[in-house]
């Protein structure tokens, strides 16, 4: 008899193994997208607890109402939450075998839920990444086939923490799915767009770092597990889609102040400070290289979009570039004022679902 099958007095009835962990990324513009992909395309039983960090109202009543008409268990805080946050509040709730991380802006295929089980439960992993795609048409430009966060990974955990050095490597990022060849493996490292994990691995590794804000929270995670025996899979029949911020998928204006704050420069100068004092990489050159890209996501997400609506300056590449400067610096200023009024402690919630 199957695994999943449990006997009762007067039917068969299956073994609900997983539950889905819906947590805030960077936006909530597409968050009713991507609970609706879900219900859409994921195959029963399963159970879903979905983590609401202060979307707009609108939004919020929407997401709220799909839960309730599921029978999802739907928690809706005042207060915006950070990732690992988020993540932790879901996966403390879970009573299943299995937590299964999707971020509120990821759309999956058909299929995918089953596929990251079976691949648990045939290989023993204690992390199962999907392959996580971008852009559109859905579920064809990859974003990630598994990742790498050491050059050899062997090397890697043999050697004294002052002597290792990280990358964050996407592998087959910007290729198309019809052109590769993908096979189930062992990765490195994945992120959080979508992740299985073994409920209890939390019991051996620990919760998710609070202390990472903003970044690099996945390779954190991933370094963890193997550096105490654990073991991540990759599972290329398991499909989705991370709608990152572009044109096909902007950035509304309710989304600005989550995104400003997600991605605030002394957030993540917190992150990388942390990460590098945790793991003693006090001489990798990592870190300087990324703590020269902070501004990145305020200039992309928000100020250059902006400023392409505004004619006075498509015309001159010396104005949009000056423009581009000049609001990236407001909004960093404004998502450190944000940053100083997130409380630091657990916000109130309601509960509905």
């Amino acid at each position: 008899m199957p695994d999943n099958i449990e006997l009762t007095d007067n039917a068969v009835k299956p073994v609900i193994e997983a539950t889905i962990v819906v947590t805030p990324r960077e936006r909530f513009g597409v968050a009713e997208e991507s609970l609706l992909s879900i219900v859409g395309d994921t195959e029963e039983p399963y159970q879903l607890i979905y983590l609401d960090g202060a979307s707009p109202a609108k939004t919020a009543a929407k997401v709220a109402a799909i839960c309730a008409e599921r029978g999802f268990r739907y928690l809706r805080y005042e207060d915006y939450l950070t990732p690992n946050q988020a993540r932790n509040i879901g996966q403390r709730l879970v009573e299943t075998d299995y937590v299964v991380f999707v971020d509120n802006d990821v759309i999956v295929s058909k299929g995918w839920l089953a596929a990251l089980i079976a691949c648990a439960r045939e290989t023993d992993a204690d992390v199962v990444a999907p392959l996580t795609c971008q852009r559109l048409p859905l579920h064809s430009e990859i974003h990630q086939a598994g990742g790498e966060f050491a050059e050899d990974l062997k090397a890697f955990l043999k050697s004294k923490p002052e002597e290792r050095r990280i990358t964050d490597v996407h592998l087959r990022q910007g290729e198309q799915v019809r052109d590769v060849a993908l096979q189930r493996g062992e990765t490195q490292c994945c992120e959080f767009h979508c992740a299985l994990v073994r409920k209890d691995a939390f019991a051996r590794f620990g919760a998710l770092d609070e202390n990472l804000l903003a970044t690099k929270e996945h390779i954190d995670f991933c370094m963890t597990v193997w550096t105490k025996g654990g073991r991540v899979m990759f599972e290329p029949t398991a499909v989705v889609t991370y709608l990152f911020p572009s044109r096909a998928r902007p950035l509304t204006k309710e989304d600005w102040p989550y995104f400003a704050l997600r991605w605030s420069p002394l957030w993540q100068q917190k992150s990388l400070d942390h990460f590098q004092r945790k793991w003693a990489l006090f001489d990798d050159p990592y870190f300087e290289k990324r703590k020269g890209m902070l501004h990145f996501r305020h200039s992309e997400g928000i100020a250059r979009p902006v400023l392409r609506r505004v004619p006075l300056l498509r015309s001159s590449y010396t104005a949009q570039k000056l423009g581009v400067a000049l609001l990236t610096r407001l909004i960093d200023l404004w998502s450190a004022w944000l940053a100083r009024r997130q409380p630091n402690t657990l916000p109130a919630t309601a509960e509905r679902g």
